[in-house]
């Protein structure tokens, strides 16, 4: 399996890598996000490029669709994620449930551990939840970061690279309110639609 990776240079979350794969088919393998000590193609390079290094490739219609989306995200446009493009076949199954509940928690909505807990029909795993949101191989699609502490505070996201700041960066892209490091808005909302996100504007 060939691996190619495409690097964002700059958002509103400094840079971004994407590894992804063009056979059998179009894939993503992973969203790297920079976090303050290392950037996204320095953690690239140790996870991937062990042995060569990875070659930099836009060649994709399905790769330049993502990231548009992404791009329009970060612009505050009209945007579309899916699953679709997404390796989840490499994901356990109850972190891929966590992660397939998660992407549809809407824009402006946060949820907490034991909501994504229920979500998955496992009420008791919260602590399993956090591990798996942890371990969210696909940041900003899969928004990880609109799950917070019970108390509303924005902790607990050791797991999305670029940590605290950009998380907050992130919520407030959706329009969410921070105040002290706590989310002001409104009641924990998880959304229905399984395949796809849209905003409006």
């Amino acid at each position: 399996m060939t691996l190619f990776k495409y690097i964002i240079n700059s958002s509103p979350i400094g840079e971004i890598t994407i590894i992804w794969r063009k056979k059998p088919q179009f894939q993503i393998e992973e969203i790297i996000i920079s976090n303050p000590n290392q950037t996204s193609s320095q953690i690239a390079k140790e996870k991937y490029e062990k042995e060569g290094e990875l070659a930099i490739n836009k060649k994709s219609k399905q790769l330049n669709n993502v990231l548009k989306e992404m791009n329009n995200y970060f612009n505050e446009k009209n945007y579309r994620f899916s699953l679709e493009y997404l390796n989840l076949d490499k994901l356990k199954p109850f972190q891929r449930a966590v992660l397939e509940a998660e992407f549809n928690t809407e824009k402006g909505t946060v949820n907490t551990y034991k909501d994504i807990a229920k979500a998955v029909n496992s009420p008791k795993a919260y602590r399993a939840v956090g591990t798996a949101l942890a371990k969210n191989p696909f940041p900003i699609i899969i928004p990880c970061h609109r799950t917070v502490k019970a108390d509303r505070t924005i902790g607990g996201f050791s797991g999305f690279a670029g940590g605290l700041e950009s998380k907050k960066t992130l919520l407030e892209l959706d329009g969410l309110m921070i105040q002290g490091k706590k989310v002001v808005g409104d009641s924990p909302i998880i959304a229905f639609d399984k395949t796809s996100q849209t905003k409006l504007v």
